[in-house]
């Protein structure tokens, strides 16, 4: 027969737990509402997110200053990164189908739009976002040394891999030079991710017991990036609101609230 103590002792504990989604949410409302008066012309979240991770601004300023400060607010402050990062390594969690993580992130458009490369007399070019031409087309050559071509694809609707390895001029390339074109074509992926993590000990920002990458403004924009995709699926329902996940965002609200003192 089940203990009256024990059941009790299991409700208090409960009860006794801090909801941590809620805590982001307050800590939310308080940002948006500064956002919001910060950049009246901006008409959705997103636009106001991509403006406060590119512009100098009192929330990107405090973020800066802490994870330049090499004091004890700067020391616990990136160390609650660290906690985030981990936990976001224990309990996976997606929005869009993308797991939100520290070391495959998107944190803006990825500036190369143009590579060109020579390899065994083959010279791969890659371009979109062309001057003149539709801002979806995207520009696929392999020309030959002699000049000819040996492969030319024209994409109408932006950049997408998959309907690049699905032509028939691709799937007649050697291996080599597809795993070549991939490789080049990737790196003017729009949407490309980079990991935010370092195994440069002698060149980084330890963060914890973890070590990130030495580049202050790629930290910033990752962080105000990882925050507002927990908003997303936290606002839009898509997350399991246990005890795990609960944790994920214990430290994303000790770091967001941290950051909207100075606004």
């Amino acid at each position: 027969m089940p203990s009256l103590y024990t059941e009790n002792s299991e409700k208090w504990k409960n009860l006794a737990s801090i909801d941590y989604f809620t805590q982001f949410v307050k800590a939310w409302i308080t940002f948006n509402a500064w956002y919001k008066n910060s950049y009246p012309t901006l008409k959705t979240d997103r636009e106001a997110i991509k403006a406060i991770k590119a512009d100098p601004n009192t929330f990107r300023n405090k973020l800066v200053s802490l994870l330049n400060n090499q004091g004890n607010d700067g020391v616990a402050f990136k160390s609650r990164i660290a906690e985030l990062h981990l936990e976001l390594e224990r309990k996976h969690i997606f929005n869009k189908s993308e797991r939100i993580n520290f070391e495959s992130i998107v944190i803006e458009e990825n500036p190369d739009r143009k590579k060109k490369y020579t390899r065994q007399q083959l010279t791969y070019k890659v371009e979109r976002n062309i001057p003149g031409k539709p801002h979806k087309e995207v520009q696929i050559d392999i020309i030959c040394r002699n000049g000819s071509v040996k492969f030319s694809y024209t994409q109408t609707n932006g950049f997408n891999v998959d309907d690049l390895i699905s032509q028939n001029g691709f799937r007649s390339l050697s291996e080599p030079q597809q795993n070549n074109l991939k490789a080049y074509y990737e790196e003017i992926n729009p949407s490309k991710p980079i990991n935010l993590l370092s195994h440069e000990r002698n060149n980084c920002i330890p963060m914890g017991n973890l070590y990130f990458v030495k580049n202050t403004d790629h930290l910033c924009k990752g962080i105000i990036e990882i925050l507002y995709k927990l908003r997303n699926v936290l606002f839009h329902g898509e997350i399991i609101p246990d005890s795990d996940t609960n944790k994920v965002y214990e430290h994303a609200y000790q770091i967001l609230y941290t950051l909207i003192q100075a606004l």
